[in-house]
């Protein structure tokens, strides 16, 4: 059963060495692992979550000072602390792509083994869980976890969402607001994994055919207020910050005559579960149905 479901991880190729087996990351690097990793320091927060869904939480012994995961910390995302890596002795490093990716040639002239995974669509969420499950010999606790997020995502978008006649669809703006001012204002754009959480969750979002560096982009606030959106999105990052959040929209003057907030169509979604592609995102998918159509 193990050498089925390894067999079928996508992007994954290993060739039997003595020892080892050869693992191809993200970054097209190819990894060598010659035991199952015990001490595993994550560098990417995005990353932890997948560990602990794939029961593998008492194997973290390092995190960034960004996850709240309670283990040792070794500082900021980048540069990364290598010192304080090697002084957790890992058998393993995991890190993510993008801004991140450089750091992979820091950490392996210490005799790192790193690997970098780039999670940024629903797809991706499912691969790579099937990959670590793989990569830490628990390949059906990779497929299971992958196929609780299908099972999820056709309920969601597939039986509800899908059904939306494009006609009765909301367009929706994610306005990613700091505190009650707004200003360089960002928003998700198409690449992004939100972005394609709007869309799985039956809604239009109004710069979803724009690109940005890493599906992120900034935004004119005459730019939203043109394109009139049913929906605004905001999210919150702390207890008690939902209501600061949805303040900032509706009292925001430029925004007065805007549908969302004529209509108080503004909702605060937890920011902590839109920031980062992994299998949380399937919640987020269902709040963000939810919240926009029931």
């Amino acid at each position: 059963m193990k050498k089925c479901l390894l067999s079928s991880v996508f992007l994954l190729f290993f060739f039997s060495l003595s020892f080892s087996l050869v693992f191809i990351d993200d970054l097209g690097r190819k990894v060598s692992v010659d035991r199952t990793p015990k001490r595993v320091v994550v560098a990417a927060p995005a990353l932890t979550d997948y560990l602990v869904r794939l029961g593998l939480a008492d194997t973290i012994v390092g995190v960034t000072d960004w996850d709240a995961f309670p283990a040792e910390k070794i500082g900021q995302l980048t540069p990364l602390n290598v010192e304080k890596i090697v002084s957790l002795r890992p058998d393993l490093v995991l890190i993510a792509g993008g801004f991140q990716a450089a750091e992979a040639s820091r950490l392996t002239p210490f005799g790192l083994n790193v690997m970098v995974l780039n999670p940024n669509s629903f797809y991706d969420i499912q691969r790579i869980s099937r990959f670590l499950g793989a990569l830490f010999d628990l390949p059906e606790r990779g497929h299971e976890l992958a196929q609780m997020m299908e099972k999820t995502l056709n309920r969601i978008a597939v039986e509800k969402a899908y059904k939306i006649p494009l006609t009765e669809r909301k367009t929706v703006f994610f306005a990613m607001v700091q505190g009650a001012e707004i200003k360089d204002l960002w928003t998700c754009a198409q690449g992004s994994f939100l972005s394609e959480i709007i869309a799985l969750a039956g809604a239009i979002n109004i710069t979803g055919s724009y690109t940005g560096p890493n599906g992120w982009l900034p935004i004119g606030i005459e730019f939203v207020a043109l394109q009139n959106p049913d929906v605004i999105l905001v999210p919150y990052y702390y207890e008690g910050g939902a209501n600061e959040a949805i303040d900032a929209i509706l009292n925001f003057a430029p925004w007065k005559s805007v549908s969302a907030v004529k209509n108080r169509a503004v909702y605060a979604i937890d920011g902590n579960k839109a920031s980062y592609p992994n299998p949380t995102l399937t919640e987020l998918l269902e709040e963000i149905y939810t919240t926009v159509y029931e």
